[in-house]
């Protein structure tokens, strides 16, 4: 699904109950990556919030105690959570994600199954036609990226 380089930082532990900057940077973090843009961006670290980081540190082989300290921020601060590339026949959560992510910036009204199909693919053709981008309805890097750069 996803692959990352992990090191350490200087940004401070937070759990349960933080709040501030750091936990909105890290709730944006989690829903591009586990929580399917399912949290509030809202700077407190909620339930909600604790379970998404614990589904992250699961996915990047972490320890799974929903606190964010040196390890989790490490790979989060290296930029290097990468999304696997997507291509009509590709099936899981990344499809979902994507099919959410193309629903709300170019209402696709496309079903979420989690199945790149052709309507997903015809969706990402035109969703890289009117981004400047390669039309081949390949969820690369550069197609990724485009698609998380626009607030939804």
């Amino acid at each position: 699904m996803f692959t990352a380089t992990q090191t350490t930082t200087t940004r401070p532990t937070i759990s349960l109950d933080s709040t501030g900057e750091d936990v909105k940077y890290l709730q944006t973090v989690l829903n591009a990556t586990v929580a399917n843009n399912s949290l509030v961006v809202d700077g407190i670290f909620g339930n909600l919030t604790k379970e998404a980081v614990i589904a992250f540190q699961k996915r990047y082989g972490l320890t799974a105690d929903g606190i964010v300290g040196p390890n989790t921020w490490g790979l989060i601060d290296t930029g290097k959570i990468v999304r696997t590339t997507l291509y009509f026949g590709s099936t899981g959560e990344d499809v979902k994600y994507l099919q959410r992510r193309l629903n709300g910036i170019r209402s696709a009204s496309l079903v979420v199954d989690g199945i790149f199909g052709v309507a997903t693919e015809e969706a990402v053709k035109n969703f890289q036609k009117s981004s400047g981008l390669t039309v081949d309805g390949i969820v690369g890097p550069q197609t990724w990226e485009r698609l998380e750069l626009i607030d939804v």
